[in-house]
């Protein structure tokens, strides 16, 4: 696997944007976002979107794996 192939920061900001939310310019900025998130009426839906991405771990930017296991471990 080619490191072009990983889902990175900027892939990762592109599918909240799809996801409908607007995420911050960084992705250290994007935890208290997804939180809330995970929090809010959608949550199992959100939970459900980032278990997905977790499944896909070996396409993970390890920045963004680092985020979204944070996310899940504590919402």
């Amino acid at each position: 696997m080619m490191i072009t192939d990983l889902i990175d920061q900027q892939d990762f900001l592109a599918r909240l944007r799809a996801w409908g939310i607007s995420p911050p310019a960084k992705l250290a900025d994007c935890e208290p976002l997804l939180k809330d998130q995970l929090k809010g009426p959608e949550g199992a839906l959100w939970q459900e979107r980032l278990e997905t991405l977790l499944a896909q771990r070996a396409l993970l930017h390890p920045e963004v794996l680092a985020l979204v296991e944070s996310s899940l471990k504590n919402p």
